[in-house]
């Protein structure tokens, strides 16, 4: 299963965020055989301002490792093995379990995150059809550059695609008032609708999902 950060689609029936989350301990442990002992970092992005930080490292031991930490909230995170491409990216909701191979690191399964999981179902299944037919009408479009009707073609039907993709988003977050996920997509989705409607959107979500820094960021965004 992959883990590589995409903006994705939302679908109804994820995983809501508790109500209550308050400071929690929670840990990861990696096992990623053949990587000996390169060193592991764990990022995340600062909500504050958007910059990635590192929050903490460690030596793997043939392959095995493990981060604990005590967190203020659900939030995304990621994994780096120094010497290897990608990283694997997770939404960290409780004790996980981290597996793979050196050589396909970047595509290590994360286990015990429901919201990982309903993340990376709309990657699958929303997401990367609408990226796989966008690509194949940028290549045709590259391979035709001299062709003007197949330029105007292209741009007509990446309109079409990105207004149904944006319309799809709309609807999941507002049938999905209370899923962590729901914060994600408007934060990342906003821009493309009326400042109204999206400010309505986020007026709309679990009095919960507020108090999440990436809410209060997002709050002071819509309503400038």
């Amino acid at each position: 299963m992959k883990t590589r950060f995409i903006v994705t689609l939302c679908l109804a029936g994820l995983g809501f965020l508790p109500s209550v989350w308050a400071q929690k301990n929670v840990r990861l442990q990696g096992n990623v055989s053949g990587l000996g002992s390169a060193m592991i970092y764990l990022k995340k992005t600062d909500n504050s301002n958007s910059r990635p930080v590192v929050v903490d490292s460690v030596r793997a031991a043939d392959g095995r490792f493990s981060f604990s930490r005590s967190i203020p909230e659900i939030d995304f995170y990621n994994v780096v093995a120094a010497g290897l491409p990608g990283q694997v990216q997770f939404i960290w909701d409780g004790d996980l379990t981290l597996e793979g191979t050196r050589d396909l690191f970047r595509e290590s399964e994360i286990k015990g995150s429901p919201l990982t999981d309903s993340w990376l179902k709309f990657q699958n299944e929303v997401d990367r059809p609408y990226r796989d037919v966008l690509m194949d009408l940028y290549n045709e479009r590259q391979r035709s550059s001299s062709d003007t009707a197949i330029a105007s073609r292209v741009a007509r039907e990446e309109k079409r695609l990105k207004q149904e993709q944006i319309q799809k988003v709309a609807q999941q977050i507002r049938e999905n008032p209370d899923s962590q996920l729901s914060l994600y997509l408007l934060n990342w989705y906003w821009p493309q609708l009326p400042k109204a409607e999206a400010r309505a959107m986020y007026d709309k979500l679990n009095s919960s999902l507020k108090n999440h820094s990436l809410a209060k960021r997002l709050q002071n965004q819509l309503h400038k």
